[in-house]
Order: C-alpha cells, then structure tokens, then sequence
C-alpha cells in the first residue's frame, strides 16, 4: 500500500540560527555529515536555543532531509549527549507511528536513486536548488508489513557496511602498492 509523507510522518523546516560562545545545542548543518551520512561523534554544541523553539529538537528516530542545494540526502538521527537541531538546510521528519513504519525504511526509500532524482525535478531555484516540504510531503511511498521493512533496512545497512569495508581494503591496497614502488626505487 502506498502513502504520502505527510500521511506517515510530521514535516518541519529546520531552525536558523547563529553559533554563540553560550551555546546548549548542536546545530547540524549539511557539512557536518560525512559521505556515509555520518554525524561526528565529537560535534560540539554552537547555538543557544530557548522558549518556543525548543520545540525543534530533535529525537532519536527523526530524519533529517537535505533539502537545499545538490548533496540531497536523508539520514536517521541518533540521540547525542546534548539537544540538537537541525539547521534550515534541512526538513526533519518524524513518523507518527514507529509500530507501522520504520524511521530507517523511510529513510533508505527517500534516498533511493529514483527517488532523490524525482525530487531533484520538483526542485525550485537555479542558484541554490530546494526541494519544499509540500514536495516531500506528496511523494508517496509503497509501505509494506513492519517485518519487510526490517528486512530491508537490514540489507540496506549490511550494504552500507561492505561499502566501507571495500572503501577501506582499496585504501589499504593503494598504500601497500605505493609503499612497494617506493621500495623498488630505493632499492635502485
């Protein structure tokens, strides 16, 4: 059965703010993640955020969609040691009910090839492109029984992991090539 975003989970456009020397939150930006959509575990809070805009912290289980600019992507968030928010770059996610639908599927559905190329078509702008929350909140999304999307998410990260093992045996090949030619011409 397929359903729209807006059906399964709640949109909000991140916070803009300004790092401070009197900071209690982290303010994830797009940069801050690496390649692999990973945060950085020694990420330092930089914003002050009160009152209202409490409201725009973050949750374990959120997802934090990169709607501005070319790098478009999604990634779960995990709980740190500190409140986070998310920077206005991105739109954050949070699904109504975990028990139907798996923050880590919607994830790995929103960042399939021909999902983020069909949101990249409705993207509006020339100089910085942005993908809206009423773009995001209309794509639909086929979500099948809690256990196939367990399954899936389990693939998807067991696919990721053997992508950074591969990444990370090519690096070693190289050194260890590099460091044999450079063998040979000191044996020379």
């Amino acid at each position: 059965m397929k359903r729209k975003i807006k059906e399964i989970a709640d949109i909000q456009v991140g916070v803009y703010a300004q790092t401070t020397t009197v900071a209690n939150a982290i303010y994830i930006q797009v940069g801050n993640y690496s390649s692999d959509r990973v945060l950085p575990e020694d990420i330092k809070p930089s914003v002050e955020i009160e009152g209202r805009r409490q409201n725009f912290f973050l949750n374990r289980g959120d997802l934090l969609f990169a709607a501005k600019g070319s790098n478009n992507f999604c990634a779960v968030f995990q709980a740190l040691d500190c409140p986070a928010v998310a920077s206005s770059s991105f739109l954050t996610l949070r699904i109504k009910d975990k028990s139907t639908v798996l923050p880590e599927y919607v994830c790995w559905y929103i960042n399939l090839d021909a999902t983020l190329k069909y949101l990249r078509s409705e993207a509006k702008g020339t100089d910085i492109p942005s993908i809206s929350k009423a773009t995001l909140e209309e794509l639909e999304i086929p979500v099948p029984p809690v256990e196939t999307q367990q399954t899936i998410s389990k693939i998807a990260r067991l696919q990721a992991d053997a992508q950074k093992l591969q990444s990370r045996i090519m690096a070693k090949r190289q050194q260890l090539i590099e460091y044999k030619l450079k063998k040979t011409i000191e044996n020379e």
